[in-house]
């Protein structure tokens, strides 16, 4: 019985209906770049961002005011919002790895296969690290293509490229911190709770930390507690990676790894 393939081709479609939303909404954002770009709407943006207090400009990630006529800056702050979503499918797919099966009731039937639960963990966190990656390889080649169409012609194809593939490491790291972190919650959790809806309140409780962080200065360290924050688009398009962050996020992943192979090893099937 291949664990892996079976998985694999379970989840593709989700896969590519994910990749397809997230495709669409970046060329409908992408669309309105050239108004941005001519019709003299970035002073218009800068006179109403100038009204909201500096602490929740810096809490949405725009604490440096953005130039939407540059179309690196305009990209990076609508993949902003796109990494949401990416973060989130990341966390779905780590959640319901395991869970989904106990839910299922399908658990039983892979427990009576001569697979140890040891090799049952590493076919499925092997088969969604996988489709992700293909996921975002997707999503990235769409923002890559939609991104040529719209390209002054002053700015060279090459840099603008490796702008984007820069942004997409980023978001693929976040996006695999959140898919370890839900696979080590798969562990846990109640077969009762719906994956998705965890989902998506553990995504934005570590966002909220991470706002909270940018509002107050003492609560500083909260940003540590958001994996979103670890790799922001317009912070890595301004100001590069910060490595502490992308320590920290590979740790994450790791002990997270480690934590669902010492529990899950020793889990009892919930009655």
């Amino acid at each position: 019985m291949n664990i892996f393939k079976f998985e694999a081709k379970r989840l593709l479609k989700s896969c590519l209906t994910w990749a397809l939303v997230c495709g669409f909404t970046i060329a409908l954002f992408m669309a309105f770049f050239p108004s941005m770009r001519d019709s003299g709407i970035q002073e218009l943006v800068e006179t109403k961002l100038g009204a909201f207090p500096e602490g929740l400009l810096e809490a949405f990630g725009i604490n440096e005011m953005v130039d939407f006529t540059d179309i690196i800056q305009y990209e990076a702050y609508v993949l902003q919002y796109i990494g949401m979503a990416t973060a989130i499918y990341g966390l779905i797919l780590g959640v319901g790895s395991l869970l989904d099966e106990e839910k299922e009731g399908s658990i039983e039937f892979l427990y009576a296969q001569p697979v140890s639960r040891y090799e049952i963990v590493t076919y499925k966190a092997l088969s969604r690290a996988i489709v992700y990656l293909v996921f975002m390889v997707i999503v990235a080649f769409a923002t890559m293509v939609i991104s040529m169409i719209y390209k002054p012609a002053d700015l060279k194809t090459i840099e603008m490229l490796i702008d984007i593939k820069e942004i997409f490491i980023g978001l693929t790291l976040a996006g695999y911190i959140f898919l370890s972190i839900g696979l080590f919650l798969s562990t846990v959790l109640k077969p009762s709770y719906n994956s998705v809806a965890i989902s998506i309140g553990v995504f934005f409780i570590s966002y909220i930390f991470g706002v909270l962080s940018k509002m107050k200065d003492k609560l500083d360290y909260f940003r540590y507690l958001s994996p979103f924050d670890y790799a922001m688009p317009m912070n890595i398009v301004k100001e590069g990676w910060n490595w502490s962050f992308v320590a920290l996020g590979l740790l994450t992943i790791m002990v997270s790894i480690i934590g669902t192979y010492m529990i899950y090893g020793k889990k009892d099937l919930w009655s």
